[in-house]
């Protein structure tokens, strides 16, 4: 899968924050159920110099969330994502779809009670996606290596009101 949400580099320092909690290597013993990600539903819009970013999720029900990304750009352009968060057999699972391509699965990799992240090493770019509520804000990021050099993308949502 090629660049998702048609890759902006945006200049990004990751940092591991955990609320002071101890992030924890994700099992399906100890998390395997959609509704401990409920923090993740909503509408969440950034604006970024005219770039912008909308996503949203829907709240768990019947073992996923469903989620579509949008980002449109000053020149007119833009891009769309098709995401969603699934309970399978091997745990929670993200699944990403950009451009309405085939699903890409992302298993979880870890988790706190604010911040989860996928990983699929196998994956050209990313091979991680992270997700973090910070008072009320959601911050995600991609990561990976590409062509032996580290890249990563970063943005930051708040909660906007439902399209109508």
């Amino acid at each position: 899968m090629k660049f998702l949400v048609g890759l902006v580099y945006i200049p990004f320092v990751y940092l591991f924050v955990t609320n002071g909690a101890i992030a924890q290597e994700a099992t399906k013993e100890t998390l395997t159920k959609i509704s401990e990600l409920a923090w993740i539903a909503g509408n969440w819009t950034s604006d970024n110099g005219g770039t912008v970013t909308e996503e949203q999720w829907l709240e768990p029900r019947a073992g996923m969330m469903v989620g579509m990304n949008r980002m449109t750009f000053p020149n007119g352009k833009g891009t769309f994502e098709f995401l969603r968060i699934a309970e399978t057999e091997k745990g929670l699972t993200y699944f990403a779809s950009p451009s309405g391509k085939a699903a890409t699965p992302f298993p979880i990799h870890r988790f706190d009670k604010h911040k989860v992240i996928f990983q699929n090493k196998a994956n050209d770019f990313p091979q991680r996606i992270v997700y973090e509520n910070v008072d009320d804000t959601l911050v995600a990021s991609i990561e990976g290596v590409v062509n032996g050099e580290t890249k990563s993308m970063k943005w930051t949502w708040k909660r906007s009101p439902a399209v109508r």
